[in-house]
């Protein structure tokens, strides 16, 4: 576990977004794909704004939304 979320985004090829911490819903998207391996999340809590993540390049599903 990382109170950082660019250090537990690192080299990742699933991002699982469950926390209510608010430095990890307000990361940006944008910068953080050039950190992962695979551009792919999936939000737990329905924090991110799942436009602006797919806008910059993710593939996003929030549980609980179609």
């Amino acid at each position: 576990m990382s109170a950082d979320p660019l250090a537990a985004a690192e080299g990742a090829h699933l991002l699982l977004h469950l926390t209510e911490w608010p430095q990890f819903s307000r990361v940006d998207p944008a910068f953080l794909a050039g950190r992962v391996a695979v551009a792919k999340a999936i939000d737990g809590r329905g924090g991110l704004d799942a436009d602006a993540w797919r806008a910059a390049g993710w593939t996003v599903r929030v549980l609980g939304r179609g």
